[in-house]
């Protein structure tokens, strides 16, 4: 079921015309989506996403009617970022808010030790993975990060 009330007229709220023709300048993956908050200054900005990550089903029902039914083209959903083994090449930005409850007091401020704490591993991972270094593939950084996180 899709969330009701404000989160499922974002557009209308926000006077957002997904209709009009954007020059897209850069390409964005948006993980921890949410009902897409933050995409939409990225998309203003001139941002194209190409996929998403999201695995709650009411946000992702919420996030797809206010994004994808005014989209031409349908970007995936990654779903759980700890299980994506890689992130789509050629992308200019990879934006994302991880899980806040393993820092706040209404999740006990447990950091890392919380599993949604340690979200930020899988981000930091994709990062290693996608970026080229001089003298390092990236399959080598990859397991070198792996090796000591």
């Amino acid at each position: 079921m899709v969330a009701t009330g404000v989160q499922t007229n974002l557009f209308d709220l926000l006077a957002v015309n997904h209709q009009q023709a954007i020059t897209t300048t850069f390409k964005f993956v948006d993980l921890f989506a949410g009902i897409g908050g933050f995409r939409i200054p990225l998309e203003n900005l001139g941002g194209c996403c190409v996929a998403y990550a999201e695995i709650d089903r009411d946000a992702i029902a919420t996030y797809e009617q206010n994004f994808l039914n005014h989209s031409s083209d349908q970007e995936p959903n990654l779903g759980d970022v700890s299980a994506v083994d890689q992130l789509l090449h050629n992308l200019d930005l990879v934006v994302g808010g991880v899980p806040c409850q393993a820092w706040s007091i209404a999740g006990k401020t447990l950091g890392f030790e919380d599993p949604r704490g340690r979200l930020w591993f899988d981000v930091c991972r994709h990062f290693v993975a996608t970026v080229a270094l001089s003298n390092c593939e990236p399959s080598t950084c990859k397991q070198q990060f792996l090796a000591k996180y």
